[in-house]
């Protein structure tokens, strides 16, 4: 085989080079178009859930008050997981209300990982912590599957997902309540 000229390489590396050049600005478009479309779901999710607001209390003189919007993590989780296209799933929210959503890879999202998220928000959004960030309390098994059911979750499913969550280190079930165990930031 004979080789090519070092001209000939260098038009193939031209050509190789516009090509991927090409690739990765339809690889971007594509991932802004979902981006916007997952943003709309979300939002979408948004309108639904809403916001809790609580009061934080009044001045001295009782003419002024305060008042904290919150958002109630897990409703969020149920209704994003409700509004996401096929395929994607809610991995995390944080307390400031920004959001993870993953592609499953597959056509559709499998029902176990839609649960677990909503059952991970549960736990998290009921779970105190002190100004250092030590437990406080932590909601119990039969309310994190309560609130699990308020949701829309089947109280068998949510019961599976649970034990399941606890078998990967996700959580930690106790006679006390459910924790956040050591993989519970990474699922």
């Amino acid at each position: 085989m004979t080789e090519k000229s070092a001209h000939e390489q260098m038009e193939r590396h031209a050509t190789l080079t516009d090509e991927l050049t090409a690739l990765s600005a339809e690889r971007d478009a594509v991932a802004a178009s979902v981006q916007e479309r997952l943003a709309d779901a979300v939002s979408e999710a948004i309108a639904k859930a809403g916001t809790n607001v609580g009061g934080l209390g009044q001045s001295r003189d009782g003419r002024r008050f305060r008042f904290e919007a919150r958002l109630d993590r897990a409703a969020l989780v149920a209704a994003v997981t409700e509004a996401l296209p096929d395929g994607f799933v809610v991995s995390h929210v944080n307390e400031d209300g920004t959001l993870s959503v993953d592609w499953t890879g597959d056509s559709t999202t499998p029902s176990k990982r839609e649960h677990g998220a909503i059952l991970k928000a549960i736990i998290a959004e009921e779970t105190e912590t002190d100004s250092d960030g030590f437990i406080e309390s932590v909601p119990s098994r039969d309310r994190v599957l309560a609130r699990a059911v308020e949701l829309g979750v089947d109280k068998g499913d949510a019961a599976d997902r649970l034990s399941r969550l606890a078998t990967l280190d996700v959580v930690d079930i106790t006679d006390e309540g459910v924790y956040p165990d050591e993989n519970f930031s990474r699922y």
